[in-house]
């Protein structure tokens, strides 16, 4: 059905129209006029008499469309949608097209080039509105289930909030309980309150949901599908020990071997086979299989109910789901590379998270504060901060908790054992926002502050205790301080992502994994998991898996709550029976698909799969619409609402004019967040450039098909530009990148057709970047003019 289009063009008050005469539009766009429902000239179109004659004519011609040629699109956006949709016009159908910055400011010493080109763009916006039409719904099935992988603070937060709305979650955990780091910690601040109270209330709101399965001594064993489709094998390590054990004990005391205890840090031994840790949801004892010596069976002789089974073996189990969280976490440096400092060498060095099972009533002490290698009583206590960070021999970060982590502990051994020194050597004290009080309380407490970095920590003469040796920054003494303990606040490292993960997410397609989620910003320099930092910290380059917590970067517990509530809130909007989608979400025409599978190649995002027919298909649940997918396509058999290919080929190959003799007729494609918005910079600014380049914004560079290239250089097109923004900036991960890689491309291709391949330029611009597109389109336009019109010109 022919669509009634109703161009209208505003003066803004004379800031177009002192420039761009209206008459001369109106002579230039004669033809045109013959093909739309109305067209009408106002001098402020946005004002009452403006919005008036916009509703009339809608009315009154029964308008399908209306393109209003003024002010930038996002001016007045809502005032010109609502006033349509008053007069019955749905608000998509309201095309807006800059003429204000886009011709009267940067052209406005020649008035009559300015005109011409307005007319052009007109004539091109209009080829887009013969093609309009209003979004249909797009109603999709809801995803009900979703994959967490790790059951930490993050990972049961995350949980929580999704089974409590009514989704089935399945949370892998590597280790045999629950509560992950949170799980050893005795006191957690601001609060100063017991760490396991909050594990155990996220672990009751799950068992209350009924909606949680919990698989401990658990990992990923592989993983396939796309956005919304996922299927997952599990692999399950036995216990050794089954449901029947009555929790007796007997088994652990006939146990012949004691192996350290991990649980506490290495603080205690324990036996081959042990009780379950709080928060194990199986609760039966477990054995530690390759600590057993060859051929011993005496926990299973002794147990009477039965249930040791040495021989068991792992299970493997397939899940399906639509989207998953990782929430990995984060470990403990290893300070033992820091030699200097004693750990694994002087039994009285600890490290913080050692600190907290010391100081736990149900630590390997009864959370008695005394030497872990001999039992005495502490009367000294040094903290030695930054211990492997801020180090560019080990890790040069910040972790941004330890300093508060500190003060928690310092406090604490003052209020329980209040006649022991507590010293803390710091080079800096960060303990920023509401944590400054810790250290305020710290000092009021009694804590002694040194401004020492230590040079080593050694054995007392006479191997009493320890000495803290180094240079006090402040008055540049070497002192010695003598310690009974010393706890070393150590740095957050990254866990990684696991390998199978990283693989599935087309590592190997680009060379390692590691290399290839750096290239797109998901791994940052640090190892920690995260994507675009700025405005998508939780996105990955597969839409439905996120990252929550300190996998992502160091975190306390409450950014580590906040940020899996951010990725449960990603989920939760693809949640519920039927989900009623953004419009623009990518769709096929599988009538002219030859399933060649670019576009599964180059989706950013994962979101595409095969029907039962083979032919590939998005998960439109997923889909972040950024086009891609369309610009990939070599039928052009992806046709998303809004503005797609048979569109912006409809303005490339409209009938326009040259806006001065002998000045180059450019095309330039612009992303629409970064280097469009320098262009418009550069007319409010007022900067000048060629008046023949005529600017056509894109949701992404990576939208850009190469056919608009192919199908306008026979209609007289000299030059194409496509600009989009730097990688590291490009809200579609790759879409950039897809973008350079097609021009590179059609170079070629221009070349082969004896064609100058300079008539392609891809340009990458920032937002503020107006003066390097003023640049790089002057520059383009004066080579186009040195190497001569397009020679297929009028053929």
């Amino acid at each position: 059905m022919a669509i009634k289009t109703g161009i209208f063009f505003c003066g803004c008050l004379g800031a177009i129209s002192d420039v761009i005469s209206p008459a001369v539009v109106e002579e230039g766009l004669k033809k045109v006029k013959k093909l739309v429902g109305d067209k009408q000239f106002s001098s402020w179109l946005c004002g009452p008499a403006g919005i008036k004659l916009l509703q009339q004519s809608i009315r009154e011609h029964q308008l399908d469309c209306v393109l209003i040629a003024g002010c930038p699109g996002q001016v007045h956006r809502e005032l010109f949608q609502d006033a349509a949709g008053v007069a019955g016009l749905p608000p998509e159908m309201v095309l807006r097209l800059d003429i204000r910055e886009g011709c009267a400011f940067p052209h406005r010493d020649n008035p009559d080039v300015a005109a011409r080109k307005a007319v052009n763009l007109i004539k091109m916006w209009n080829g887009r509105a013969k093609l309009a039409g209003p979004y249909e719904p797009i109603l999709v099935p809801g995803c009900r289930r979703v994959l967490i992988i790790g059951a930490g603070l993050a990972g049961l937060s995350a949980a929580a909030e999704l089974a409590e709305a009514g989704v089935d979650v399945f949370v892998v955990e590597q280790s045999s309980y629950l509560g992950g780091q949170v799980a050893r910690l005795n006191r957690v601040f601001p609060r100063l309150c017991d760490a396991a109270c909050g594990i155990t209330y996220l672990v009751g709101r799950l068992n209350d949901s009924g909606r949680a399965k919990f698989f401990t001594l658990a990992e990923i064993a592989s993983i396939s599908g796309s956005s919304g489709r996922f299927s997952a094998v599990v692999r399950i390590a036995p216990r050794y020990v089954h449901s029947s054990c009555n929790g007796c004990g007997l088994c652990a005391e006939v146990c012949p071997v004691e192996a350290p205890d991990e649980f506490n840090c290495g603080l205690g031994r324990r036996k081959a086979i042990y009780a379950p840790r709080p928060l194990d949801p199986v609760g039966t004892y477990l054995v530690e299989r390759a600590a057993c010596p060859p051929g011993c069976s005496k926990c299973a002789a002794s147990c009477p109910a039965g249930a040791v089974e040495l021989e068991a073996e792992p299970q493997k189990l397939e899940l399906q789901f639509g989207g998953a969280i990782v929430a990995t976490g984060c470990e403990a440096y290893d300070v033992a590379r820091v030699g200097r400092l004693g750990h694994g060498v002087h039994k009285g060095v600890i490290t913080s998270l050692q600190m907290e099972r010391l100081t736990a009533p149900d630590g390997p002490t009864g959370g008695k504060l005394v030497q872990p290698d001999n039992g005495r009583p502490v009367q000294r206590v040094g903290f030695v901060q930054c211990a492997g960070s801020r180090d560019r021999g080990h890790q040069p970060w910040c972790s941004s908790v330890c300093c508060s982590v500190t003060m928690k502990q310092a406090m604490g051994v003052k209020e329980d054992h209040p006649g022991v020194r507590v010293y803390v050597f710091y080079t800096d004290i960060r303990t920023p926002g509401e944590y400054e009080d810790l250290y305020i309380a710290a000092q009021e407490a009694g804590v002694v502050f040194l401004r020492l970095n230590p040079a080593e920590v050694v054995p007392a003469v006479g191997d009493e205790g320890l000495v803290v040796r180094g240079e006090d920054t402040l008055t540049g003494q070497v002192l010695e301080i003598a310690c009974d303990l010393v706890v070393l606040a150590v740095g957050l490292t990254p866990r990684g992502i696991p390998a199978v993960l990283a693989d599935f997410m087309d590592g190997q397609r680009e060379g390692r994994p590691t290399d290839y989620l750096k290239k797109y910003g998901l791994v940052n320099s640090y190892g920690f998991f995260t994507g675009h930092k700025q405005c998508f910290p939780l996105e990955t380059i597969h839409a439905g898996i996120y990252p929550a917590g300190s996998c992502q970067e160091p975190m306390d517990m409450a950014s580590t709550v906040r940020s899996a509530a951010g990725a449960a809130g990603m989920l939760l909007k693809t949640m519920g029976e039927q989900v009623e989608v953004f419009p623009l979400v990518a769709r096929i025409d599988k009538t002219k698909c030859d399933k060649c599978n670019r576009c599964v190649e180059e989706c950013p995002y994962g979101v595409w799969y095969y029907d039962e027919k083979g032919f590939p298909t998005p998960n439109q649940l997923f889909c972040r619409s950024c086009h891609t997918c369309m610009g990939a396509c070599p039928r052009r058999c992806i046709v998303p609402q809004g503005f797609n290919t048979l569109q912006q080929i409809n303005m490339v190959t409209a009938k326009v004019k040259e806006v001065a003799p002998g000045e180059p007729h450019v095309i330039a494609f612009m992303c629409e967040n970064d280097a469009y918005q320098a262009v418009l910079e550069a007319g409010r600014l007022g900067l000048s450039y060629p008046a023949g380049v005529h600017v056509i914004p894109v949701r992404c560079a990576g939208a850009c098909n190469m056919v608009l290239i192919q199908d306008g250089l026979p209609e007289g097109i000299d030059g194409f530009m496509v600009g989009g923004c730097y990688p590291e900036q490009c809200h579609y991960t790759r879409g950039i990148d897809r973008a350079e890689e097609r021009m590179a491309n059609m170079a070629v291709t221009l070349k082969d057709m004896v064609l100058d391949p300079g008539r392609v330029k891809f340009i990458r611009l920032g937002v503020r970047e107006a003066p390097k597109f003023i640049r790089e389109a002057s520059a383009f336009v004066d080579y186009l003019k040195s190497i001569g019109p397009n020679p297929l010109k009028g053929l």
